[in-house]
């Protein structure tokens, strides 16, 4: 079973992605497997046109999957969003999982705030595995550390529990 944690910020360009690319680097360099799920509320597409993927996606295939000897990805058609908890069933050969974004889930989390951008901490104190943050704040029995110390955050990953679906 996978530990699980959720990187999470109050809005965009807080500072999510840089924490989760140190975090990723650190666990690895550590001998772990990782897996990232990141959110985007706003859409993606990952095909581009012209390539043979788009042109099977777009002659009405609802499942398209390209496969190589290094990788594999799959572009499936869904009528609303897949939940959570089947994206993360899906990384449980890992070792550790986080994910960046989905700030209303119900996963543990470290919630990056950024000084002069951030607004509020929008996690609740039951959820939070701690604050990263480039300002010094002070939350009474909230543990805030720098944003950059990648080796205390990612002792904190690892003190985690694994997740249970």
């Amino acid at each position: 079973m996978a530990k699980v944690v959720n990187i999470v910020g109050d809005k965009s360009n807080v500072g999510k992605t840089f924490v989760m690319e140190g975090l990723i680097k650190e666990l690895i360099y550590r001998g772990l497997s990782v897996a990232t799920i990141k959110h985007d509320v706003h859409g993606f597409d990952i095909d581009k046109k012209g390539k043979d993927t788009y042109k099977h996606r777009e002659a009405g295939s609802e499942t398209v999957i390209i496969s190589s000897p290094k990788r594999f990805a799959m572009i499936k058609e869904v009528k609303e969003e897949v939940d959570l908890e089947s994206l993360i069933d899906l990384a449980e050969d890992k070792d550790i999982v986080l994910v960046e974004g989905y700030k209303n889930s119900s996963l543990r989390k470290i919630e990056v705030y950024r000084k002069g951008f951030s607004k509020e901490i929008i996690s609740s104190k039951e959820s939070l595995i701690a604050i990263a943050s480039d300002d010094e704040l002070e939350l009474e029995d909230i543990l805030v550390i720098k944003k950059d110390d990648f080796n205390k955050l990612a002792d904190l990953v690892l003190k985690e529990k694994e997740y249970n679906t």
